[in-house]
């Protein structure tokens, strides 16, 4: 009986020893810890020759310290870390060759690492967003404004109604000239004034079509029937010419005055918008969970995004892709894929000239990783989810996620505030049939006039033989008068007078 005593009271002890014992060397323990310097997550300055950190990263890690009693010692690499061959690199490289024994960094939890490393509770969750320049277009000059008048109609339109017109006016002073039955050859035959004559000069050919465009008066048209077959099929292209300017023009001043700033932001709404388009170049973060996850999506539109940033080796550093978004052109903008979390930051620093558009259809988390077994890995978890209980999580996010610049994020009801009317200009395909009404209009007129100047030949003709017989006749007449009982030989010496009729 004294021997069972003995035996629980040494298990008793030894119960206690190990709970006063344990805490003391956890609390004397050191853990090396791998990271990234990522302004806000890990930020460096040098204080005393030594090199320090700050930043979320380093508030959480101390604040883990003190829950725990756990001393966190940081080192840094530069990427996330990506298998190649097998062979991780990176943050995730470090921690599976035993480098560190815990990553704490804004490190994605998939699928591929979780295969090789354990990953904690999530500290912060995220969604693929695009980061774009705000657009910045200058006030249109009055060379703009005035080129808005021509907008209802495209270059090929005004090009071929131009041509229209100098082949019209051509072929009607050439039809009113040289036409018998035009005023000019009245002019000649004493049927028609001076001024009438000039009604159709190569000057007033020219202002009689531009004048009916604006839909004047006229004193004078032309008098044969080839010049109005080219007048009447004129005034046929004048009337749609106009009507469709007029109802075009409509269009356009329906669409209203809409800012090429609020055009700008509509047009990239989500991944899928930017799939679609050929205009804009974009990329994302070289070596991170963003470019593995696209590198295996199976949705049509996000395949089609990788391939092209692959064809186009579109794969930056954060700080690089942030850069060249700033850096890029409105005629050439460029658009940078990144987590939300790590956006936020980025778009609330000076000079405040990005925002970014999120896909909330997917959605990820950051969380530290250690390797699988690890020692500390309850308590780790245990103090994370205790931050999260009591809000620290959100007081670091308020600390360190903050800026100058607001209003970053593009309001997803966008498409409702900005109603951006579908306008086209007429192009010449719609337009094309008046121009061939009007072609066969002038071939039909200059056609008839051919017809009119042969009549007209044939005519001149005619008249002058018709001319030449009454000529005849007299002196015919003349013969047989003086050939009569009444007449004298032209010997004769007769005393009467003799009268030719």
């Amino acid at each position: 009986m004294a021997m069972v005593k003995r035996s629980a009271l040494c298990c008793l002890l030894a119960r206690i020893m190990v709970l006063l014992f344990l805490p003391a060397c956890v609390m004397g323990r050191t853990v090396t810890v791998a990271s990234m310097e990522l302004a806000p997550y890990l930020e460096t300055y040098m204080e005393n020759g030594t090199k320090q950190y700050d930043g979320f990263i380093r508030d959480l890690l101390d604040n883990l310290g003190k829950m725990t009693g756990v001393t966190f010692t940081l080192q840094t690499n530069s990427v996330f870390g990506k298998k190649v061959n097998g062979t991780w690199t990176g943050l995730v490289g470090d921690l599976v060759s035993r480098k560190a024994e815990l990553v704490a960094a804004p490190l994605t939890v998939t699928s591929e690492r979780s295969r090789d490393v354990e990953f904690s509770t999530p500290f912060q969750n995220f969604g693929p967003v695009i980061v774009l320049r705000r657009p910045h277009f200058p006030r249109p000059t009055f060379a703009e404004r005035f080129q808005r008048l021509f907008a209802p109609l495209s270059h090929s339109v005004w090009l071929m109604s131009i041509l229209a017109y100098f082949i019209t006016s051509v072929i009607l002073y050439v039809i009113c000239h040289y036409n018998p039955y035009e005023w000019r050859r009245l002019h000649k035959d004493r049927l028609a004034t001076l001024r009438e004559a000039e009604s159709f000069t190569c000057m007033n050919a020219f202002w009689f079509t531009l004048s009916s465009m604006m839909w004047q008066g006229y004193i004078r048209t032309p008098r044969s029937l080839g010049g109005r077959v080219v007048v009447t099929s004129w005034w046929m292209f004048v009337v749609v010419f106009l009507v469709t300017y007029t109802a075009s023009l409509t269009n356009l001043l329906r669409v209203g005055p809409t800012p090429l700033e609020d055009e700008q932001y509509v047009r990239i709404l989500g991944l899928e918008d930017l799939a679609k388009q050929k205009d804009i170049n974009f990329g994302f973060v070289e070596g991170g969970a963003t470019q593995a996850y696209f590198k295996d999506a199976q949705v049509p539109y996000l395949r089609r995004i990788w391939e092209d940033v692959t064809k186009k080796s579109h794969t930056l550093a954060v700080n690089d892709g942030i850069h060249r978004v700033r850096e890029s052109l409105d005629s050439a903008p460029f658009a940078f894929i990144m987590e939300s979390a790590m956006a936020r930051y980025m778009l609330r620093q000076k000079p405040c000239d990005l925002y970014m558009v999120g896909d909330l259809t997917i959605t990820g988390s950051y969380a530290l990783a250690y390797t699988p077994g690890w020692d500390l890995a309850q308590k780790v978890d245990v103090a994370l989810l205790q931050m999260r209980e009591n809000g620290m999580f959100k007081v670091l996010e308020d600390k360190w996620f903050t800026g100058p610049c607001d209003n970053n994020v593009l309001d997803p009801t966008i498409t409702e505030k900005i109603k951006v009317s579908p306008f086209y200009a007429v192009t010449l395909g719609s337009f094309s049939g008046v121009l061939v009404v009007l072609l066969a209009g002038v071939f039909l007129g200059a056609l008839v006039t051919i017809i009119e100047v042969c009549i007209f030949r044939k005519a001149e003709m005619s008249s002058d033989d018709e001319a030449s017989t009454p000529m005849k006749g007299r002196e015919e007449g003349t013969v047989a008068v003086k050939g009569s009982k009444n007449a004298k030989p032209a010997g004769g010496t007769g005393t009467e007078n003799v009268t030719d009729v």
